[in-house]
């Protein structure tokens, strides 16, 4: 009857601003594979246009973007305890990297026109953040892993 105590204790469902989370850091980490399988893929053309130091630069972007999301998916499916820290830090680290990219590497001039969407996007990301781990299920879901 041991399964009988699993059923008398369900576990919670994730709630839903880590949901999002989730999908969102999903999104940026495949974005971040592309990337990377891009300028593998294309990388003559890239560093004849760019040289060799921006394909460098795009390589290791895309891995990083790829790979930051790794282990905060892995903690937040598997309920880790150490998850939520690892979703702060995540939440903080890509905005950082695309608007240290944005401000440093960008040279389209049109690109500006988007700066008050990119923004509100941005807050609106540190505004889910901060919701999903301030939200009074967050501690529940993870502190009642197997």
């Amino acid at each position: 009857m041991p399964n009988s105590s699993r059923q008398a204790h369900p576990k919670p469902k994730r709630p839903l601003p880590v949901t999002l989370i989730l999908w969102i850091l999903a999104l940026w980490s495949l974005l971040g594979w592309l990337r990377f399988a891009q300028t593998v893929a294309e990388r003559e053309l890239i560093i004849r246009l760019v040289g060799p130091g921006l394909h460098a630069y795009l390589l290791l972007a895309g891995l990083a973007w790829g790979m930051l999301a790794l282990p905060v998916l892995w903690g937040v499916l598997r309920r880790a305890s150490w998850a939520p820290v690892l979703l702060a830090a995540a939440g903080v680290l890509y905005p950082a990297f695309y608007w240290i990219e944005r401000l440093l590497l960008w040279q389209d001039p049109a690109a500006r026109r988007n700066w008050p969407f990119m923004l509100l996007l941005t807050a609106l990301w540190f505004g889910l953040v901060a919701w999903g781990l301030r939200a009074a299920s967050i501690k529940e879901y993870f502190t009642d892993s197997d």
